[in-house]
């Protein structure tokens, strides 16, 4: 009997180490993108697609990847009227280079600095902590230029509190 008891006992402490598992479910909101839509300034009510544009980060090395089935670099274009990109979480601060025209002769590179303020939030264990962003009120996204020639016409934020990708934070017209 006394066995038995023993057995009970070291079987219900083991079972009281044990620890659930910390998985962060997928559909767990994540730090969010900004989300970019684009118009062309003939008619700036109507989406337009910027024909092969790539968008990179300053100081990276590659642009930021919009398909995932290119190969030779075209995994770096995009032909799409909306876009994503993400927002550095260790900075307020994010500049980045948006081409229109990539791969042709004609290319033209506009720099887009973004300006906001970050707050951590803490999702879970498991996920650990997501960002919110605020763009600022003065100067959210400001625009320069590398070679004299603007393909962005301008620039207009819809939505200064960056929380989800379910909504439109800036107009692009071009």
């Amino acid at each position: 009997m006394k066995k038995l008891v023993s057995i009970l006992l070291l079987f219900t402490f083991g079972l009281s180490s044990c620890e659930k598992d910390d998985i962060c479910d997928a559909n767990t909101p994540t730090t969010p993108r900004v989300v970019i839509t684009f118009y062309k300034d003939i008619d700036p009510t109507t989406p337009a697609p910027v024909i092969n544009m790539t968008v990179k980060g300053q100081d990276e090395e590659n642009p930021i990847i919009f398909n995932e089935n290119g190969t030779d670099g075209t995994e770096y274009l995009t032909s799409a009227s909306t876009v994503s990109v993400p927002l550095r979480t260790d900075s307020d601060t994010t500049v980045y280079e948006f081409t229109f025209n990539a791969n042709g002769t004609n290319r033209n590179t506009d720099i887009l600095t973004f300006k906001y303020t970050r707050n951590n939030i803490y999702v879970s264990r498991a996920c650990g902590f997501k960002t919110n962003f605020t763009l600022d009120p003065t100067g959210a996204v400001v625009r320069t230029d590398s070679d004299g020639l603007n393909w962005i016409q301008n620039i207009t934020v819809l939505n200064r509190n960056i929380v989800s990708e379910d909504e439109t934070h800036i107009n692009i017209v071009y």
